[in-house]
């Protein structure tokens, strides 16, 4: 099949065929999440509060295999851009074993070490239950997460978001039927509660992560019949994982993260905890017309770094910031105006409208700092300077958040809005200084050319 260049044409045509589809495709996923916390919060406020508190533990699987097929991603595009065939075919086979070992890694140790880990962040009794109830089928289900993950990685490289969009379509109408089949019960299939919501998620996964590759083998971007391609090779292991590894890293600090946010917001109760799942869960709403510049400009800059065009690398990238921002002011606009009505989506609870509709209205100054970092985070990504996102977000999300939350929640008492606007401050610092050094690296390859 004839390989997709995104080296020639209009730039901002190949922006809009990758981005749009990716966030259209983001929006019906984060549209899947909030029917996943209504039914959720059907059941219960500490439902609700228990799926937020498993939030940062699925989101490990999530940083594993998306950090990892991210950094295949640049490292496949590169290869297209450069036109190595052989590179590009191992890249994409060995991505699928190595995939394999980290789902078999993911799901022994988290089926054994969610407990204790969420007794660590302060639950307890029917809490700890649920938020248990909830994970356990996640990691089970750890396979076919990456199996999706590493298929896109390999699509995408191309320039094909649309497959991995349409699957994220179907994936959230198919969860509006199995999530109060498997939550009450019915037609031979028993009431399993929150546990249901979870064994809906894998089961869609099953099917996603089957379509996919069935994708990938039919565009001849893998080749089925040539065994050798997946028999593990420890020096394209070690290449895609040392793009792959600080990527995930940076994506599972997020998931850390929230475990830092959570361990402190119990010392506001479970309602803060609560509220501050459901925001997040807006957030990545009002973020998802953004979202999909930081999978543009990972794919059209990683092809043209590897071809050598370096014009149209800047172009690519002053450009995303262009569009991120003109997005965002919209977005952060209609965030702050209908905080109140977006939390009510989500729960009938007073309290948790209340506390969830006044963090939403504060984190609209933070929403800019995001996107910056989706477009050049990405744009380094691409150049193959991951480290960077990892240690931007070790800083962001632990260091920093640990010893401000410390002082805050331990020593000065504030009270909850104060401590929404640490994390505010937290995050508007670091996005600026990401900006400086992106722009510095920008210049540098610019000058001098690809080493």
């Amino acid at each position: 099949m004839a390989k997709a260049s995104l080296t020639k044409g209009p730039l901002p045509g190949h922006i809009r065929q990758i981005a749009l589809p990716m966030s259209i495709g983001f929006f019906f996923n984060t549209m899947y999440n909030v029917v996943d916390s209504f039914y959720a919060g059907q059941i219960s406020t500490e439902a609700l509060a228990a799926m937020a508190l498993s939030f940062p533990v699925f989101f490990i699987i999530v940083a594993i295999s998306e950090g990892v097929a991210r950094g295949a991603t640049a490292l496949i595009a590169n290869a297209i851009g450069a036109n190595d065939l052989e590179k590009e075919e191992a890249y994409s086979g060995q991505l699928f074993s190595l995939g394999f070992f980290c789902a078999l890694g993911l799901m022994m140790v988290g089926v054994f070490a969610v407990e204790p880990l969420f007794k660590l962040m302060g639950a307890g009794g029917l809490y700890l239950q649920m938020a248990t109830d909830y994970i356990i089928p996640i990691f089970w289900g750890a396979m076919f997460f990456l199996l999706g993950s590493m298929c896109n990685a390999i699509l995408l490289a191309h320039g094909d978001s649309k497959t991995f969009g349409k699957v994220m379509i179907c994936g959230f109408f198919l969860n509006l039927i199995f999530d109060p089949w498997f939550l009450y019960g019915g037609l031979g299939v028993p009431a399993m509660g929150i546990r249901g919501i979870a064994i809906a998620t894998v089961l869609i996964q099953v099917f996603s992560g089957a379509y996919l590759l069935m994708a990938v083998i039919r565009r001849g971007y893998l080749k089925g019949c040539n065994v050798n391609l997946i028999v593990p090779k420890l020096k394209v292991y070690g290449e895609i994982l040392r793009q792959g590894v600080p990527t995930a890293f940076n994506m599972m600090s997020i998931a850390l993260g929230f475990f830092v946010m959570t361990y402190y917001l119990n010392s506001y109760g479970q309602v803060a905890v609560a509220a501050f799942g459901v925001g997040t869960r807006i957030e990545q709403i009002v973020l998802l017309p953004t979202i999909g510049l930081g999978a543009a400009i990972v794919s059209i800059v990683g092809q043209n770094y590897g071809a050598g065009e370096l014009g149209r690398v800047n172009q690519t990238v002053r450009l995303c910031v262009k569009y991120g921002v003109m997005m965002i002011v919209t977005s952060s606009l209609f965030m702050f105006l209908f905080a109140t009505p977006l939390v009510r989506l989500f729960t009938s609870d007073p309290e948790v409208v209340r506390v969830g509709s006044a963090y939403v209205r504060v984190v609209t100054a933070v929403q800019w700092a995001y996107v910056m970092g989706f477009v050049f985070i990405g744009f380094l990504q691409a150049v193959k300077r991951p480290m960077y996102g990892f240690i931007e977000s070790i800083v962001r999300k632990i260091i920093l958040p640990l010893v401000l939350f410390y002082f805050l929640v331990r020593v000065w008492k504030v009270d909850l809005e104060a401590f929404w606007w640490g994390s505010v401050a937290i995050n508007v610092t670091v996005a600026i200084f990401t900006i400086f050094y992106a722009r510095l690296v920008l210049r540098e390859i610019t000058d001098r050319g690809v080493e």
